[in-house]
């Protein structure tokens, strides 16, 4: 099985398509629909706030404004990472304004609104209106990092390419199986569902590192912060076995390269649209979001988004976890038992 596992990944390392589609592709498309996406909008809390000055902050560019209803409601908010800062606009004479700028320490984020308040009092300012703002800064705890603008495009195309890189591997198991090779392993003493998982673990192994590699780029280049360790480890293993066993059932009935890599690229295209890797699952019908999960793709987004978007523990993840190993085991006996039955059963 070892031997197995090394040719194929010499292989796969040694294909520049696979490369470029596991690598290089997913990177560029990453940032370029996180660019289109922009960066998100700084949430700032109004408490009190004139007509003039709610509608100065709701038109601001990189301000979302949060309307609240009490002091209490605005500090609970930024302590909890709701907002960054709060404005608390004071009782004051007709031809002035009086404010109160509330952080809870100085980060990037908070900085950054405060600079926007800033210019809002300048345009107030600029209007004949007497302006005046004291700072005061909440006791410090710890807050949950702003999400990256790439934080949803980072782990759909994650999902998506290493299922298209993976997929497309079926076809050197086409050459391999017409080359007789695994026939001749097969006279020897060796198990023959060894051979079946060797070729699935120097797929699962091929996918790990496409993964890995991607997760890296997203810490490193888009400030992805991708949340528990074990659980983005379990999502990525299970979701690489899962698809190593679709790429060997592929390779297995496809007749030719090119017919495995048409089907490949159509089947993980299809799955990763169903999956949720072109559109957020959230914003279709109820009747497409559940279809979609009839593929291990859709669970592997829920599970980035709990983890990314809102922050979720282990424990949390393991609905998910449990049906991306559904999907694992389940896809792996098919793929034994249909290799077996398909490429030992004939000389």
């Amino acid at each position: 099985m070892i031997a197995v596992i090394w040719v194929n990944l010499r292989r796969a390392m040694g294909d520049r398509r696979l490369l470029i589609i596991g690598t290089l592709v997913p990177v560029v498309i990453i940032l370029i629909t996180g660019l289109l996406e922009g960066s998100p909008k700084e949430p700032i809390g109004l408490l009190h706030p004139s007509p003039r000055l709610l509608h100065l902050a709701e038109t601001t560019d990189g301000i979302k404004v949060r309307v609240e209803s009490s002091r209490t409601d605005l500090t609970d908010d930024i302590l909890r990472g709701r907002v960054v800062a709060g404005i608390v606009q004071l009782p004051s004479q007709s031809n002035s304004v009086r404010a109160d700028f509330l952080i809870e320490s100085a980060t990037t984020d908070a900085v950054q609104a405060r600079t926007d308040v800033v210019a809002l009092m300048d345009l107030m300012a600029a209007e004949g209106s007497n302006t005046k703002f004291t700072d005061a800064t909440l006791h410090a705890t710890q807050t949950q990092a702003p999400l990256s603008p790439f934080w949803y495009v980072a782990p759909a195309n994650l999902v998506l390419f290493v299922g298209i890189a993976v997929l497309v591997l079926s076809a050197g198991m086409v050459e391999t199986r017409r080359l007789g090779v695994l026939q001749r392993i097969s006279a020897a003493p060796v198990h023959k569902r060894a051979i079946v998982f060797g070729q699935m673990a120097s797929m699962m192994v091929t996918a790990i590192a496409m993964a890995i590699g991607l997760i890296f780029v997203g810490i490193v280049l888009f400030d992805v912060h991708w949340g528990n360790p074990m659980s983005v480890f379990l999502v990525v293993a299970l979701l690489g076995i899962s698809i190593a066993a679709l790429a060997v059932i592929i390779g297995t009935w496809a007749r030719s390269q090119e017919q495995a890599i048409a089907t490949a690229v159509i089947v993980a295209i299809i799955a990763g649209m169903l999956g949720g890797c072109v559109y957020q699952l959230s914003t279709v019908s109820s009747t497409v979001k559940n279809v979609g999960h009839i593929v291990p793709q859709a669970w592997a987004m829920d599970a980035f988004i709990k983890l990314i978007s809102d922050h979720a523990t282990f424990a949390d993840t393991l609905p998910e976890i449990g049906a991306l190993a559904v999907f694992a085991v389940v896809l792996s006996a098919f793929a034994v038992w249909y290799y077996s039955r398909k490429v030992f059963s004939t000389t």
